[in-house]
């Protein structure tokens, strides 16, 4: 009544139009935040909010999200990790909270298995000391029995060596390791540098008493597996000796730096016994090694100015695309007995690439290795016989514009007998089966969906299992499911079958599966299925409880379509937590162009890379979504859109997606667009800028290449082609418009800050204004406290240039 009553008497004492005009600057000045002219609203930036969503502040309000089993060697047990959140500051670690101690009882947990504790040495009141020792809690999982047990119940434990050493304990000097008996039943537990057994089952605690032995001799090198010869490098050379004696015999001559038969090719301790990466036959009879020259590759440097006392310089070996200078390889095999070793003949290609199959050993005795073309559109599977050496070529493919790395894998099957291949022939990429010879037995998968990484082999099964992408229909055809085929293509089978994303482990007896899944929209779970895919237990389900009270909440998904009008992309939305869809909000783009992978999440995620639940909180509308040429998880004609076209592939996606968001959603301000990247999605972020500068309005670029002609060679060989021109960021330059911030660490070997430079001194040229900040001593990842304030600086940018004023 009172604000009607002031109005009423302003627009009493003047005439019409000055009360118009009177009344909305009065009603600006009353309701801040509210309507600006053209429909839109004042914003505040909210910092304060967007450092409580920070992820150090998330980290804490989360506990184990995904399992990792470890097999035992005598069963199909396994232990875990399975931990809560950690507790709230302040809040002492009350042992009590552990699996109680009283005789014979059970306790339920969030899981459907139950946590048991048996034959307790005594019914007295469990210990109610309090004691922040490791947080860390492991289980064994026992498949058969449905369990899941407490391997270290902590007051018990802190109880037991309270009476064995007669001392309180501290807090931090209590060790607790899963580190398992030979007959499995207890585990490790020290203190003050003593070790102890503890029985989980029977919950008893001794001190450890060490069996004696017989001494281990402990030889650098490579052990035959007869344990007769040992192979090791020195001086960059190979020897060969019998572990029983102590004449070696020199096998080469020739090794030098970068030209070295040890795993570590420069010069430090090479005047020491160092591993190799020779492989032993099974009968110990004769083995192989690839040998690496890259003496004459060229380097490049960074600096880092924070070493003391002076600034210290790194040249590092580096390939770039058309470099006349590459790797060379030789490949070698040897006798024991004979104490000799020779090169294969391996030559096909000019400054060809090749590896070793391992594993590849065939029933013949012949081990296999790969060749690669230099335009890596071309590779060739070969045999080669250790005896004699000779080589033959099994396989031959060819797949343009470039082969698939990301998924092509090759290994042999039915105890050496057939040869497991990965192809994406028919534009979609799937496994075949070969004889010995080459010749093609059958296709193990087959239909328009991608056939993925090996998960495991079963010979004694004659089958494979397997991850695969887009074959369950209606579901995002980025998701991981396991399936499990017999090696002639029969009885295939979804061994998964929950609409989200999978990663399995599979138990080394091949009877149990732990399976891993989530989506955005659904909780980590983990489960324990047999081999068939039936369902057996819930291990884990995360808890959450802690999070959502603290109001955070999950990003949205979202389908767009490609420039091209029919292709689907795949995206994600973060949103202020304080959302009002009657407000206008700018929309910032966290991109990534691939091409060997996309950055949109598929599972749960509560600490996105790129930090977009911090940046939303600010007053952003975020999103992340594919572009043709990026995921390798469907079908070629996608993941190979960019060839030849590496600078600009992604762009045109990017913002034809970000035009139907703004079309479907009338709370995106359309006028206000930011973009930002790091490594890749920097390179992207500042082409976008300066290709549709009246449309992207800022952009964070962070550790970009946009020079590819000084990114590692791989990179721009396979996507762009060999000996194809690139197109350049600095050529963009001209065209700069909006917001520009490029950033570097000085010390950067993946990215060389050169990149940044190079476009820096373009702008420069072009006589643009842009921002830039090198971060001292920092690689391609930074690290703190240079990665908070990134992320501060990275907010406040986009704050002020994508904001409305007040």
């Amino acid at each position: 009544m009172m604000m009607d009553t002031i109005i009423h008497t302003l627009i009493s004492k003047a005439d019409q139009v000055f009360r118009k005009r009177y009344s909305l600057v009065f009603l600006f000045f009353i309701l801040p935040g509210s309507l600006l002219p053209g429909g839109l609203f004042a914003q505040t930036p909210d910092f304060a909010a967007a450092e409580k969503y920070d992820v150090p502040n998330l980290l804490q309000k989360v506990g184990t999200m995904q399992v990792i089993p470890f097999f035992l060697k005598k069963s199909n047990k396994f232990w875990i990790i399975d931990n809560p959140p950690a507790a709230s500051p302040g809040k002492p670690f009350d042992l009590a909270d552990s699996a109680s101690s009283a005789k014979g009882t059970k306790q339920k947990k969030k899981s459907s298995f139950d946590i048991v504790t048996v034959n307790a040495l005594s019914t007295t009141k469990p210990f109610q000391e309090t004691f922040d020792g490791s947080r860390t809690n492991y289980y064994l999982i026992d498949p058969v029995r449905k369990e899941k047990t407490l391997l270290f119940d902590k007051g018990v434990i802190v109880k037991k060596l309270s009476k064995l050493t007669g001392s309180q304990l501290g807090a931090d000097e209590v060790t607790y390791s899963p580190n398992f008996s030979d007959d499995e039943k207890k585990v490790s537990v020290s203190y003050k540098y003593i070790s102890y057994d503890y029985d989980y089952q029977k919950k008893s605690l001794v001190k450890h008493v060490d069996v004696k032995r017989a001494p281990v001799a402990y030889l650098t090198g490579n052990t035959s597996p007869d344990k007769k010869w040992l192979l090791y490098a020195r001086h960059h050379n190979l020897y060969i000796k019998k572990t029983t004696d102590t004449t070696e015999q020199a096998l080469s001559a020739d090794g030098a730096e970068h030209f070295s038969f040890s795993i570590n090719d420069e010069d430090r301790f090479a005047d020491m016994n160092a591993q190799t990466d020779a492989v032993w036959s099974a009968d110990s009879k004769t083995f192989y090694i690839l040998r690496k020259d890259t003496r004459k590759v060229q380097t490049m440097t960074v600096i880092n100015s924070l070493s003391s006392p002076r600034p210290y310089v790194t040249n590092y070996q580096y390939e770039l695309p058309g470099d006349t200078a590459v790797a060379q390889y030789q490949f070698f095999v040897g006798n024991a007995e004979a104490k000799t070793l020779k090169k294969v003949d391996i030559k096909r290609w000019p400054d060809q690439e090749v590896s070793l199959v391992r594993g590849g050993t065939l029933s013949n005795g012949e081990v296999l290795l790969v060749r690669r073309k230099r335009s890596r559109d071309e590779m060739e599977l070969c045999a080669v016989a250790l005896n004699t050496g000779k080589l033959r070529v099994v396989l031959n493919e060819v797949s343009k514009p470039f082969i698939n790395e990301d998924l092509f894998s090759v290994s042999v099957i039915d105890q050496g007998a057939a040869i497991l291949w990965w192809s994406d022939r028919t534009g979609w990429g799937q496994y075949y089966r070969y004889d010995l010879n080459g010749r093609l037995l059958n296709a193990v998968t087959t239909g328009e969906w991608a056939a993925g990484r090996i998960a495991a082999t079963d010979d004694a099964e004659h089958c494979i299992y397997f991850y695969g992408y887009g074959k369950e229909k209606d579901r995002n055809p980025n998701y991981a499911f396991l399936y499990k085929v017999n090696f002639d293509g029969s009885k295939a089978q979804l061994l998964t079958p929950e609409d989200a994303t999978h990663s399995v482990f599979i138990s080394p007896s091949k009877e149990y599966i732990v399976d891993n899944y989530s989506r955005i929209n659904l909780e980590p779970r983990t489960v324990l299925r047999n081999s068939k895919g039936e369902f057996i237990k819930e291990i884990m389900k995360a808890d959450l409880t802690q999070l959502y009270a603290y109001g955070w909440k999950q990003p949205e998904m979202f389908t767009v379509k490609a420039k091209d009008g029919v292709t689907d992309l795949y995206g994600l939305m973060w949103k202020p937590y304080n959302f009002d869809p009657n407000k206008k909000y700018p929309i910032i783009s966290q991109v990534y162009p691939g091409p060997f992978t996309e950055t949109v999440w598929t599972e749960f995620t509560v600490f996105d890379r790129y930090n977009n639940t911090s940046l939303a909180q600010t007053g952003f509308i975020v999103v992340v979504m594919g572009h043709r040429g990026s995921s390798p998880y469907r079908n070629a004609k996608y993941y190979k859109f960019g060839h030849g076209n590496l600078r600009d592939y992604a762009l045109e996606d990017d913002k034809y997606g970000l035009e139907q968001l703004g079309a479907r959603y009338n709370f995106i301000d359309m006028n206000e667009v930011g973009i930002f990247g790091h490594s890749g999605g920097g390179m992207m972020s500042a082409a976008a800028l300066c290709t549709y500068p009246d449309f992207y309005k800022a952009a964070v670029s962070s550790s970009g290449n946009h020079d590819n002609t000084i990114y590692n060679r791989t990179w721009g060989e396979s996507y762009q082609g060999f000996d194809r021109p690139v197109d350049l960021n600095q050529s963009l330059a001209k065209g700069l418009k909006g917001h520009l911030l490029l950033v570097s660490g000085e010390s950067d070997q993946n990215v060389n800050v050169a990149n940044t430079y190079r476009m820096a001194d373009a702008l420069i040229k072009a006589d643009k204004d842009f921002d830039m900040l090198i971060l001292p001593g920092q690689s391609h990842t930074y690290e703190e406290p240079y990665k908070t304030y990134f992320q501060k600086r990275l907010r406040a940018y986009f704050a002020k240039y994508l904001m409305k004023p007040l």
